[in-house]
C-alpha cells in the first residue's frame, strides 16, 4: 500500500479520531498567542505552506494540476480563509468555548451540504439530530458562555465554513495528492488573508516585531496541529464520507475545552449546567454515529 493509498475502515476512524484529537490543541494555541485573529491566521498559513512546499519538493511531487481542479482548489482555499478568520476571531473575543462548542454545529451545516455535494438522497435523521444540535448549541453560548450574537455569529459561521470545504475535500481528495491539494488549497487561503490586511492594515505585525514566544507557538500551531492532522484528515476522506468525519469533529470541543479549564481557569470558568448541555450535545452526535453506522463505514 503506498502512502497515498485509502485505508481499511478501521484504520480510518483510527486516524479519523487522532486527528480530531490533534486539532483540540488548535483554539487552545490561538488562545496563548497573543497576535489578533488576522495576523494570527495569516502566519500560520504562510507557515504551513513553506513546510508543505518544501515537503513536496523533497518527495519529488509534481506542483502542477489541471486548471480546473486548480480553480476548484482555490475556491477551497477561500472557505479554508474565511472559516480559521471567524474561528480564531471568535477565540479571541468570546472565548475557547464558544468557539470549540459551536464547532458541534458542523452536524448539521454537513447533512445539509453533503447530500447536494455528493448527488446522494438527504438522511431525515441527519437533519433532525443536527438541528437539536443546532439548538443547543445557540442556548448554551447564549446562557451559560454568556456569548452575544457576534460571538455565537462568529463561531456559527467558522462551523458553516468548515463544513463547506470539508465536504468539498470529501470529493477532490480522490482526485489529487494530498500534499499537493493542501499546498495549493492554503496558498489560496493565504492570499485572500493577505487581502483582508488591505482593510485592517493597521493589524499587519512585521515578522522582526513578533515575539519569540508567538514563533514558537504559531510554529507549533501549523506543523503540529494544521500540516500533519490536516494531511490525516484527507488520508481518511479517501475512506470514509465528510459526514462521518464531521461526527468525529463534533468531539474537538471536548478535548479543547478540558484544556482550556486546565490552562485558562479563570477565563473558562463554566456552570454545571453548561457541562450537562455538552453531555447532551455530544450525546446526540453519539446517537447520530450509532443510526448512521452502516452508511458512515465507507462511501
Amino acid at each position: 500500500m503506498t502512502d497515498d493509498a485509502p485505508l481499511s475502515p478501521g484504520r480510518a476512524h483510527v486516524l479519523m479520531h487522532a486527528t480530531v484529537f490533534v486539532w483540540g490543541f488548535t483554539a487552545i494555541l490561538g488562545r496563548l498567542i497573543s497576535l489578533t485573529a488576522l495576523p494570527l491566521v495569516w502566519y500560520r498559513i504562510g507557515v504551513v505552506v513553506l513546510v508543505m512546499g518544501g515537503l513536496i519538493a523533497i518527495r519529488g511531487f509534481s506542483f502542477s494540476v489541471s486548471s480546473a481542479v486548480a480553480r476548484r482548489l482555490a475556491s477551497v482555499g477561500v472557505l479554508v480563509a474565511v472559516h480559521w478568520l471567524l474561528f480564531y476571531g471568535c477565540i479571541k473575543y468570546a472565548g475557547v468555548a464558544v468557539a470549540v462548542l459551536c464547532l458541534s454545529s458542523g452536524t448539521f451545516f454537513t447533512a445539509l451540504l453533503e447530500p447536494i455535494i455528493f448527488g446522494r438522497r438527504p438522511a431525515a435523521t441527519e437533519f433532525v439530530i443536527g438541528a437539536l444540535v443546532m439548538v443547543g448549541v445557540a442556548l448554551l453560548v447564549k446562557v451559560e458562555a454568556h456569548g452575544d450574537a457576534l460571538g455565537l455569529a462568529m463561531g456559527l459561521g467558522s462551523s458553516f465554513f468548515s463544513a463547506w470545504f470539508g465536504t468539498l475535500n470529501g470529493r477532490l481528495t480522490r482526485e489529487v495528492r494530498a500534499e499537493v491539494m493542501t499546498f495549493h488549497e492554503l496558498a489560496a487561503a493565504w492570499v485572500v488573508t493577505s487581502l483582508f490586511f488591505l482593510w485592517r492594515p493597521a493589524e499587519f505585525v512585521s515578522p522582526g516585531a513578533l515575539r519569540l514566544r508567538d514563533v514558537g507557538l504559531v510554529t507549533a500551531l501549523a506543523v503540529g496541529c494544521t500540516v500533519l492532522p490536516w494531511l490525516w484528515s484527507l488520508r481518511v476522506l479517501k475512506t470514509l464520507n465528510p459526514y462521518a468525519m464531521s461526527l468525529a469533529v463534533s468531539l474537538e470541543p471536548v478535548y479543547a475545552m478540558v484544556l482550556a479549564w486546565f490552562l485558562f481557569p479563570e477565563a473558562e470558568q463554566l456552570t454545571w449546567r453548561f457541562y450537562s448541555g455538552t453531555a447532551v450535545l455530544l450525546g446526540l452526535v453519539a446517537a447520530n454515529t450509532w443510526l448512521k453506522r452502516p452508511a458512515t463505514a465507507a462511501v
